[in-house]
């Protein structure tokens, strides 16, 4: 056969298919020096927390909690017998490790608020170490796992919990929680559990990292070890529940800190969702951060015909779409809704609507989702520097929001402006820069908010009778009394007024 007809025959038969050669996924490279880069990711724009008081409810729950200011170890043994509010409407919380740290840290520091949040960025650095160990120990690539926990400890979200001093509760319990995890990847049944009980006793929400081993498989641990470990989980969560129980005076959920409480629970849980997609847009667009959701910043959800129901609904069937239909996404949106489940309202309701601090454990789900995401580029390191010098300076300035009373209850006004607390905590501020007359105005508005608010009406009640307007004050403390009948200072002062006496009632504290 002639070249030529070779050629010929060559160019009409069909072309053989030839199979492409396989593509070979190249193995992601440690980060050098990683712990250090995460060290300096949160330390620096945190470190404007050391100047920072005690503010919104550190007052209550240190500052001015007597049962806290011990002077031997021997009394720390109440802390242990008694519930986490100073008053008795909240003594259905029990959490005696964050309790009892803030009593050794006040009799060290001898009250400084300064010592408390040096221990609290020591608990968020640690949080942040130990999450980058845990997604090594599960098996997560390196650099994935460092853009993860990079992006984590620079979320502005957190600095609700890492600027509070009562918000370190969050932080305690997730580094005992992650400690925990580490030592049930290796296999060492007994460190985990003790961590694990410490992490439970210091905020009741972390026994939903008992279950983080759905979303992160361990298939090393021996059978033996995993019965010993989940068993002894489940003991530590019945003695929570079961001290729960005992300090508990009532379950009463105050309409003005979650009014979605009083809902059915279609309505609360497509409430519910909204708020899960104020979270995650808060999360990675931190524009506005408040300290306070309550009644009535969030409008309820009542019905489908609301958007915000169709788009809660959209990010949950996002979710389960991504869960089932994409398998590496599985971890991250099984660990944020694990660690969301008893505080998101959708299972039940909790003592408030939305809580930025409650959304320090569950983000390392979303910081995982956008580390898996990022790790696929080339440009990693560019986008990395510039989303960190973005969240640093929000960061920074939020920090600076929590420095003093006076920044941060204006600075709530801004960010909450429907909020009834926002204004009743204006008016404190006011009373007790000597401006009744100012206190007057910002207690009213909050009445009007909340018209059943019985703290506003009795210190409104308490601003009047410094000013002298006895009828006034008698009025306001009689509407303190209806909602509230067991007020002790409103019915003293009432008492003394109906008797013709004059009252100066102590100026609160903000």
């Amino acid at each position: 056969m002639s070249q030529a007809r070779r050629l010929r025959r060559q160019q009409t038969q069909p072309a053989q298919y030839i199979q492409p050669a396989p593509q070979i996924e190249i193995p992601q490279q440690p980060v050098l020096h990683a712990p250090l880069w995460l060290s300096a990711a949160f330390l620096i724009p945190n470190l404007g927390a050391i100047a920072g008081g005690f503010v919104f409810d550190d007052r209550v729950l240190i500052a001015e909690n007597q049962s806290l200011h011990v002077h031997s170890l021997s009394q720390l043994l109440h802390i242990w017998k008694a519930g986490y509010w100073p008053d008795n409407r909240g003594l259905e919380l029990y959490r005696p490790v964050a309790q009892t740290v803030w009593a050794l840290l006040w009799a060290a520091g001898n009250g400084s608020p300064a010592l408390f949040h040096t221990v609290g960025l020591a608990l968020g650095l640690a949080a942040v170490l130990l999450l980058y160990r845990l997604f090594l120990a599960a098996q997560i690539p390196p650099l994935t796992a460092f853009l993860a926990a990079a992006l984590f400890a620079l979320f502005p979200i957190h600095t609700d919990a890492t600027a509070s001093v009562a918000g370190s509760a969050e932080l305690m319990a997730a580094a005992f929680s992650l400690g925990a995890l580490l030592f049930y990847y290796q296999n060492r049944p007994i460190p985990a559990l003790i961590l694990f009980g410490l992490a439970v006793f210091s905020k009741e929400s972390a026994a939903a990292f008992a279950a983080l081993p759905l979303a992160f498989p361990n298939r090393q641990t021996p059978p033996r070890n995993y019965k010993m470990m989940g068993a002894g989980a489940a003991i530590i969560i019945a003695a929570a529940l079961a001290a729960h129980q005992a300090v508990s005076r009532s379950s009463l959920i105050p309409p003005i800190d979650n009014p979605a409480a009083l809902l059915d629970s279609s309505r609360r849980i497509l409430t519910a969702l909204w708020v899960q997609c104020l979270y995650v847009f808060k999360t990675v667009a931190p524009l506005t951060l408040s300290a306070d959701y309550s009644y009535k910043q969030l409008p309820l959800v009542m019905g489908l015909d609301d958007g915000r129901a169709l788009a809660g609904l959209a990010l949950a069937g996002g979710a389960i779409f991504l869960l089932l239909r994409r398998p590496q996404f599985r971890a991250p949106i099984l660990a944020y809704a694990i660690l969301f489940s008893p505080t998101a309202n959708v299972l039940f309701p909790i003592g408030t609507i939305m809580g930025e601090r409650l959304a320090y454990a569950p983000t390392l789900g979303i910081a995982l989702l956008l580390g898996i995401l990022l790790a696929r580029t080339r440009y990693w390191k560019p986008v990395l520097i510039g989303v960190a010098v973005v969240f640093a300076a929000r960061t920074a300035v939020r920090n600076v929001d929590w420095r003093n009373p006076h920044n941060f209850y204006y600075k709530l006004l801004e960010t909450s402006p429907e909020s009834a607390k926002s204004h009743y905590s204006i008016g404190v501020l006011l009373a007790a820069n000597g401006d009744d007359e100012g206190a007057v105005a910002a207690y009213t508005h909050a009445i009007d908010i909340f018209p059943a608010y019985a703290e506003a009406f009795r210190n409104r009640g308490n601003a009047l009778a410094r000013l002298g307007r006895g009828a006034e004050a008698m009025a306001s403390y009689q509407q303190c009394l209806r909602f509230d009948p067991g007020d002790y200072a409103a019915n003293t002062n009432l008492r003394e007024l109906q008797a013709g006496r004059a009252v100066y009632p102590p100026r609160a504290h903000p």
